[in-house]
């Protein structure tokens, strides 16, 4: 029975649904061309006629979520500032689609969301297959990229606005917790030859003021900045700073933690009153690879919970000079080394002698190390293995962007002006001409002659508001 309703006369839901998707793009395609024709009639009659000349109509496409809009606009012919002659599109300037090419804001927000996630090639098929519109994976690598120099460039002006003591953030976090690390991804050839090896580490780090509890043995870390790139480490330790005093107002916090593996990147920070923490995961991993005796890695355990450091570096000394293995010795020499380089971060920011302000009502101050999760979910889930080599500047624009979606503001990556686009008493007056023109009710089954189909019980019932106009839009 429920086949003989959804299905009838050679006609399944799944193609009556099809179909109706296919009918409802090709108006808004048509609406929207009509929008942006209209639009452009408006900007030309109310320009600078003695700085622009009218050289008459040009036509070109717009890739959307519901496919491609074609439409006619005005080209102009003014004079740059040099004096030197140049043509423009105000109806293009208005749209901004200079900026990733004729792609619109939503079409690029879909592409932004899926690159996180895939490879350009699947996430071109996968938008191919969404919208019915054909773009290749150079396509969407070109928009990423586009996208990727823009968040680069914003960051660029922020560090600069930083520099000149112009940033300065909302949030109020009595400690700042902080981490940092790096992953080494392979790159492709031309990089590979320019930098003679075949890997470069891409840093990544994360601040954060606290934990909040969510309930099981749960927790979750409150107010994250992301950041990653390829950058030399002066110059990401900057680019770093500039984004936590975007979120932080850092005059009101009291104590900035580190925690990191120890590389000099990492521990050269800009904040100088920074206290640095050894990562346990980095300093128990040296531990276990350069300490062949069991016993010996549970001792010097003991003497780190003890916090007896000089007890420590004495223990390791004698256990050095008991071996008589050249490649054990070596290794002891290795661990003694490191923990010397950073002696000071080798115990727990709360065995420190520190004075830890309260934690903020909702936080919590919990063990650090969360760097390595965070290396995963921000750039190897994506950018390393699966063969997967990446140029310098690819790879940099595509973690800024990865950045960005572990903070939750992957919007920020194809916002645009904070000004709306359209005046809108003149979009709304378009629409009015173009629904009162029946441009609508022409076009909605021209051509088309829906089949006999099954009786839908859904239409039985009273429907309102939108999902009437959804039907009335269908042909029903």
């Amino acid at each position: 029975m429920m086949e003989s309703m959804i299905k009838q006369e050679g006609i399944s839901f799944k193609e009556l649904e099809q179909e109706i998707f296919r009918k409802i793009c090709e108006l808004g395609r048509e609406t929207t061309a009509k929008i942006l024709e209209e639009y452009d009639k408006y900007l030309k009659e109310n320009r600078d006629k003695k700085a622009y000349r009218n050289k008459g109509l040009r036509r070109t496409t717009v890739k959307t979520v519901y496919g491609e809009v074609t439409y006619a606009r005005t080209v102009y012919e003014t004079m740059d500032e040099y004096g030197t002659k140049r043509y423009v599109y105000l109806l293009d300037e208005t749209l901004e689609l200079e900026n990733v090419g004729l792609i619109s804001e939503n079409y690029a927000s879909m592409l932004v969301s899926e690159i996180t996630e895939m490879s350009y090639r699947a996430c071109a098929e996968k938008a191919s297959l969404m919208t019915g519109q054909r773009i290749s994976a150079m396509g969407v690598w070109n928009v990423i990229q586009a996208l990727g120099k823009k968040v680069c460039d914003e960051e660029k002006e922020l560090v600069k606005a930083h520099k000149e003591g112009l940033v300065k953030g909302k949030r109020v976090a009595p400690v700042l917790f902080e981490e940092a690390d790096g992953v080494w991804l392979f790159l492709q050839g031309k990089d590979r030859q320019k930098n003679g090896f075949d890997k470069a580490e891409m840093k990544v780090s994360i601040a954060y003021d606290g934990w909040k509890d969510k309930g099981g043995q749960r927790y979750e870390l409150d107010g994250k900045v992301s950041s990653a790139g390829f950058e030399k480490g002066k110059d990401f330790q900057k680019a770093r700073e500039a984004l936590i005093a975007s979120e932080y107002d850092l005059e009101q916090t009291d104590l900035r933690l580190l925690n990191g593996d120890g590389a000099q990147w990492i521990r050269n920070t800009v904040d100088k009153s920074t206290v640095f923490q050894l990562d346990p995961f980095h300093r128990n991993k040296e531990i276990r690879e350069n300490i062949k005796d069991k016993k010996a890695r549970n001792d010097i355990h003991k003497f780190l919970e003890e916090c007896d450091i000089d007890g420590l570096f004495d223990y390791l000394e004698m256990y050095r000079d008991s071996l008589y293995e050249d490649e054990w010795i070596e290794k002891a020499k290795a661990l003694i080394s490191y923990f010397q380089s950073n002696r000071d971060g080798l115990l727990p920011y709360q065995k420190m002698d520190l004075t830890i302000p309260e934690s903020p009502e909702g936080l919590c101050y919990r063990n650090m190390g969360t760097m390595e999760n965070h290396v995963c979910s921000i750039i190897a889930h994506r950018m390393k293995g699966r063969r997967c080599s990446w140029s310098t500047k690819g790879g940099n624009h595509l973690a800024k962007i990865l950045a960005k979606k572990q903070m939750g503001r992957l919007y920020e990556v194809t916002e645009r002006l904070k000004k709306p686009l359209f005046e809108k008493k003149k979009v709304e007056e378009i629409e009015y001409k173009i629904l009162t023109a029946g441009m609508i009710a022409k076009k909605v089954g021209k051509g088309y002659s829906y089949p006999v189909m099954g009786h839908l019980p859904v239409l039985d019932k009273a429907i309102t508001g939108d999902g009437r106009k959804n039907l009335t839009m269908a042909g029903f």
